[in-house]
């Protein structure tokens, strides 16, 4: 088969002045090309970055390293970062781990760790710790997907134990670098903000200030929308749970009556979204007392008659014997009396602090859409309709006082268009099928460049040796008729190409030669140089018939 084919191929036409050969090295050299290219693509594929976006490492040190454990690498011409095989990711990362070359972080607590100088102040121990606070900080910021490099600026506000203090309080500044294509969300700027004040004690977020690298304040939206956001975004949740449990209840209540598929439920909350708090205070309706003093006191005014000391001193008279009556003719003498009461009312208080979910729902409009083409629904009654709109503004919820409004109408619905199929997957198209075809044409690629490029290469240099080589030995020579005879009747050597009549063809195969080798050369001949080819065959024959003459 390979015969047959490479016959076919030497004798096609070829257009221009140029041989066969000559198409054909080009077409090897083509084909290794393609090959080659092929093989550095797919090589490129398998190649992964050695270190992380965010692991900055020291590039002249991890090159120097790599050559010298003969590791292939490359440098990505985008992001510069040093690139190997997965293959050899392990071994080169721990090569780098042996000569101490890591991915440079900010520093952290490793600061702290440090040992102290002699004599070395309180300020400096304050720098250090606040430069290693800074660098854990960048470090957590970093960790973010979003965020390739951090850098964290504090200023820390020394304790006073004065109650009366005017310093300024505690800040905080975070420069961010975005991956490209990124960006970060309210979320994420709040996460950051938190992030800081919880490391630093003391510190409100409205002391934090996030930049990103070109400049942009990215915490100024954030501190804006503080106070609402949260709000906003529960309202919004509100809305949508509105809308959703509204449908269900009514998807619900129409699925068994007209099927699955045949209505179609629109709902539009009208929703006051305005945050309200109030506070409410009720005094009750009857006054209660709540205290009160009461006195009372008595005084006489009887005069003190007589010489102190003799009358005071007398007994006092006893009670008459028998039932007399005592004497009260003369009084002892006029009695004063003073109250005094002192109350104070209080009403009951009823103090409310009522914070409003921050939405209201003013007004809600539901839409039902039935299908006029189903069987279920083509045989419902108006009666039936118009239970089944009361089954459904019952489910919803509507309110008639609110000014809620239902619209239930049959309709007919419109075929939906249908999906064209996905085409079924090819079988060029798997994976395994891929990889291995790739591999057999690289195969099928070196095997038509060994045999169109080297092969010919090889074999005309092998003609040229074989052409440089002696002349057979004695055996040959007993095999083939003599050449010539000296007339002396010694033996001359043997013609040699160069002596007889082809010494014009200095690629031509001596004469000696076997057949075999006589009819390669004139295929190979008849493939490049077809004009050539006759005057070899008339040389050739011209000298055998020569030498059948000198014979007889």
């Amino acid at each position: 088969m390979l015969n047959k084919l490479t016959t076919r191929l030497r004798t096609l036409a070829l257009p221009g002045n140029m041989n066969k050969t000559q198409w054909l090295m080009g077409a090897g050299g083509l084909v290794l090309t393609g090959a080659i290219v092929l093989s550095l693509w797919r090589n490129d594929q398998g190649y992964v970055a050695l270190y992380g976006k965010a692991e900055h490492i020291p590039v002249a040190q991890v090159v120097e390293v790599l050559g010298a454990e003969n590791i292939a690498y490359r440098v990505n011409p985008v992001s510069g970062d040093i690139l190997v095989t997965e293959k050899t990711l392990s071994r080169a990362r721990m090569a780098l781990a042996a000569k101490g070359i890591s991915a440079t972080l900010p520093d952290g607590y490793e600061l702290m760790d440090k040992e102290e100088m002699l004599g070395s102040s309180q300020f400096i121990q304050n720098v250090r710790y606040k430069r290693s606070l800074e660098g854990e900080l960048a470090r957590s910021v970093m960790a973010l997907d979003a965020v390739e490099r951090a850098r964290v600026h504090l200023g820390l506000s020394d304790a006073s134990s004065f109650v009366l203090n005017n310093r300024p309080e505690s800040s905080a500044s975070v420069l961010v670098q975005l991956a490209p294509g990124r960006q970060l969300d309210d979320a994420q700027i709040a996460a950051i903000i938190q992030l800081v004040t919880g490391s630093v004690p003391g510190m409100k977020p409205s002391e934090v200030s996030v930049v990103d690298s070109s400049g942009n304040l990215l915490s100024e939206a954030f501190a804006a929308s503080q106070g609402n956001a949260m709000q906003s975004r529960a309202s919004l949740d509100a809305v949508q749970r509105i809308r959703s449990e509204t449908t269900h209840n009514i998807a619900v209540l129409l699925t068994p009556l007209v099927g699955n598929g045949n209505f179609r439920i629109s709902v539009a909350p009208q929703v006051d979204l305005s945050h309200i708090e109030e506070t409410q205070e009720r005094l009750g309706e009857q006054p209660k007392i709540r205290e009160e003093n009461l006195s009372e006191e008595n005084t006489s005014r009887e005069l003190a008659l007589g010489i102190p000391g003799s009358l005071s001193n007398r007994p006092v008279t006893p009670p008459a014997e028998g039932n007399a009556a005592p004497n009260t003719a003369n009084p002892s003498g006029p009695v004063a009396s003073r109250s005094n009461a002192q109350r104070s009312y209080a009403f009951d208080r009823d103090i409310r602090h009522i914070r409003h979910p921050g939405w209201r729902l003013e007004k809600l409009q539901v839409a039902v859409v039935l299908n006029q083409g189903a069987v279920a629904t083509q045989a419902l009654s108006p009666e039936q309709l118009a239970d089944i709109t009361k089954m459904v503004e019952q489910a919803a919820g509507l309110n008639a006082t609110r000014g809620d409004v239902l619209s239930l109408s049959v309709l007919a619905f419109s075929d939906a268009p249908s999906l064209p199929d996905l085409p079924a997957e090819k079988w060029w198209q798997d994976r395994a099928i891929q990889f291995w075809g790739q591999n057999a044409g690289l195969l099928l690629l070196a095997l038509l460049v060994l045999l169109f490029g080297l092969r010919p290469l090889v074999r005309r240099f092998t003609t040229v040796k074989t052409l440089a080589q002696p002349l057979p030995t004695e055996p040959l020579l007993e095999a083939q008729p003599p050449l010539t005879l000296a007339e002396g009747g010694e033996d001359t050597p043997p013609k040699t190409l160069a002596n007889g009549p082809f010494q014009q063809e200095e690629n031509l195969p001596p004469m000696s030669s076997g057949l075999e080798t006589k009819v390669e050369f004139l295929q190979t001949l008849a493939s490049n140089e077809t004009d050539r080819m006759a005057e070899v065959m008339k040389q050739w024959i011209s000298s055998h018939e020569r030498n059948s003459e000198k014979e007889q």
